[in-house]
């Protein structure tokens, strides 16, 4: 069954215009910490990891240890390369020890998270054999993780103690040929690659301006508090493209912006890389005035071609967009969808498109002919956001790399 839907609908990912997309993007910032979680966005980080890879990237954040597991694994096997990865998103205790063994950067955004990882962190440095490396979210108005201003103090504290441990600790062994006893440096340390934040409205200039300067006062806490750290960011797709170099900072961290992704209001010049189609699987003439689909959204107002089409909700596609004037592309010209979108299936009216037939390609979201179908017109439609358009196809889609 599952290799049925894959034959029927195809999610074509365009390598060309992944790299044009990167051209663009290091062209404001050359620094680029490229966000692969949830999947490449639903795309597969098999399918977009290689690429980017090939392309010079080598710095990446994930939501789970288990895409920054692949990522390692990707990178070692098919490129005999180690790259860095972050974890943006909350790390089981009992995958610490695991994320350390492989390199895997942690966040810590709250007090309540850092004690929970106290004790395993004490557990992997006494060992000496990892080193710890983390990253400090801090909250400058978005209020979704990220640590208070009144709580960066007590951060700090518990930071120095890691810090006072790391300089002061030692252990006493015998050297190989048991021969006399030497100090030797066992313990590992806990390493703050970056403190970073989000902005969580690019396009407001007042609030971001007022997180960016919230986020420069809590940096300056730090360096207060003699507190060592590597690099900053805050910057995310929507930013770079709003403000360009201004907010740069060490690194600038980009997801959406990779997949061509509209970040802002207005078009900034991103490619779209993906192309999802299937075929008519069935054609039908439907007279005035019958029904098509389920309720009674669909009775026709004239005598009609009817194509049905194998997609549907339970493959990701939205069904709000049934209420929407929203259509797909055949033979290069607009197919509005008629009635309710199905598990399955969608019915669209071909009258008007000489030359249908059985099979002919269906272009849901893409390029065809002189028409495009973008991921941001498909969230208009939906009432929604284009990042829940991508990550919501079915893993059973077939992925396809294409030029």
């Amino acid at each position: 069954i599952k290799k049925e839907k894959r034959m029927l609908i195809d999610l074509e990912i365009s390598r060309n215009k992944i790299e044009k997309n990167l051209e663009k993007i290091k062209r404001i910032n050359k620094n680029i910490i490229y966000v692969l979680k949830d999947d490449a966005y639903g795309l597969g980080i098999e399918n977009i990891l290689p690429i980017l890879i090939e392309n010079g990237c080598d710095y990446y954040a994930v939501a789970y240890i288990e895409e920054a597991l692949e990522i390692k694994r990707i990178s070692r096997e098919r490129f005999s390369k180690e790259v860095n990865v972050m974890m943006l998103n909350y790390t089981e205790v009992e995958d610490i020890k695991i994320a350390v063994e492989n390199g895997i950067e942690l966040t810590i955004y709250s007090l309540f998270q850092f004690r929970e990882y106290e004790k395993i962190f004490s557990e992997i440095l006494e060992e000496g054999k990892n080193n710890i490396k983390i990253h400090i979210k801090l909250n400058t108005g978005m209020n979704r993780l990220g640590f208070d201003g009144d709580e960066i103090e007590e951060l700090c504290g518990i930071l120095k103690r890691f810090q006072v441990r790391n300089e002061n600790k030692r252990f006493l062994e015998c050297d190989k040929k048991g021969e006399g006893i030497k100090t030797v440096e066992k313990i590992g340390k806990l390493e703050i690659v970056s403190i970073f934040s989000h902005i969580s409205d690019s396009e407001n200039l007042e609030k971001t301006e007022a997180q960016v300067k919230k986020y420069e006062e809590f940096l300056k806490i730090f360096q207060k508090m003699g507190i060592d750290y590597r690099y900053t960011h805050l910057q995310a797709s929507p930013l770079l493209f709003k403000y360009r170099e201004k907010y740069n900072y060490d690194f600038g961290r980009v997801g959406m912006a990779i997949y061509g992704m509209e970040p802002l209001s207005e078009r900034v010049g991103l490619e779209q890389v993906i192309n999802l189609h299937s075929k008519i699987i069935s054609l039908r003439k439907v007279r005035k005035g019958e029904q098509v689909s389920y309720g009674n959204n669909g009775l026709l107002e004239r005598d009609t071609i009817v194509a049905v089409v194998p997609i549907g909700y339970a493959h990701g596609l939205k069904k709000q967009i049934e209420s929407s004037n929203s259509y797909i592309l055949i033979k290069g010209e607009k197919a509005y969808i008629l009635g309710e979108v199905c598990m399955d299936m969608i019915l669209v009216d071909v009258t008007d498109i000489e030359g249908v037939s059985v099979g002919d390609k269906a272009v849901i979201i893409g390029i065809q002919g002189n028409e495009e179908i973008t991921l941001l017109k498909m969230a208009k439609w939906a009432n929604t956001i284009q990042d829940d358009i991508l990550t919501n196809f079915d893993k059973s889609i077939r992925r396809k790399i294409v030029e």
